[in-house]
């Protein structure tokens, strides 16, 4: 019985000799650009949550939920003005020195910068020489 002639490299030959047929790189999926995110997000919310009552009875809480936020996320040294202005709104007794040391701590994060989006993976595998 004669066996047909391939080429060594075809699928054909692949398939041929029971190796099976041959992968193909698969293409990666694109991923879609990820949007900036300001830093202190998510003290921004807390304090605008409590600007309306800087001395109730959750706003301490909600301040250290956000300072908390702030530091698990690396940011604290980014932004260490509105971290202080938010911590001397805590710790004060007057509701009038409270709700300007938010606003204050507001209009610094108003001025964040932007955090630097992380380059996308490139489309091929890199291989060292």
């Amino acid at each position: 019985m004669a066996t047909p002639v391939t080429a060594p490299h075809s699928p054909a030959a692949r398939v041929a000799t029971g190796r099976g047929p041959l992968r193909e790189r698969a293409a990666r999926p694109v991923a879609a650009p990820v949007a900036p995110t300001r830093l202190g997000t998510h003290l921004r919310a807390a304090i605008e949550r409590v600007l309306t009552d800087p001395t109730g009875p959750a706003a301490s809480a909600e301040l250290m939920a956000g300072l908390a936020w702030t530091a698990a996320a690396g940011e604290t040294c980014l932004i260490t003005r509105p971290v202080e202005d938010v911590r001397t709104a805590i710790a004060a007794a007057d509701p009038a020195a409270a709700r300007v040391a938010l606003e204050h701590a507001l209009a610094g994060l108003q001025d964040a910068p932007v955090l630097p989006v992380p380059r996308p993976a490139p489309g091929f595998e890199r291989r060292s020489i």
